[in-house]
């Protein structure tokens, strides 16, 4: 039953390269790993450069926040001292100075008793 059919090796065996094939072989292997290589470092130095703007961009954010909280804060006071000053008995105080006098009796209403004749 054993025939030389049946004895034949199940993988071919593959016919010796020469020394220019593996030269080659090696060479486009090497190049295909400094490609590989290239490609890693420019990814390497674009995520590097993403950090820092984003590092950067966060830096400025917090800083322009802290800022509107000042300004905010700023905006409230003057607010309060603009307020207080147009009080009445705050303009009363500085018109003191120069010799004009808060009034201390309430106006009086005058009232026309003439009749006008209507036609």
């Amino acid at each position: 039953m054993n025939t030389d059919q049946e004895q034949q090796p199940t993988t071919p065996q593959e016919a010796p390269e020469t020394a220019e094939q593996a030269t080659e072989s090696a060479a486009s292997s090497a190049w295909s790993w400094v490609r590989f290589g290239l490609v890693a470092f420019v990814l390497m130095v674009f995520y590097i450069y993403n950090q820092h703007h984003a590092n950067k961009a966060l830096r400025t954010k917090e800083k322009l926040n802290k800022e509107l909280k000042e300004l905010h804060s700023e905006k409230i006071s003057l607010e309060s001292e603009i307020t207080n000053a147009s009080k009445q008995s705050e303009m009363a105080k500085k018109l003191e100075a120069s010799g004009l006098k808060e009034l201390r009796v309430p106006p009086i209403k005058i009232e026309n008793h003439v009749e006008t004749g209507k036609r």
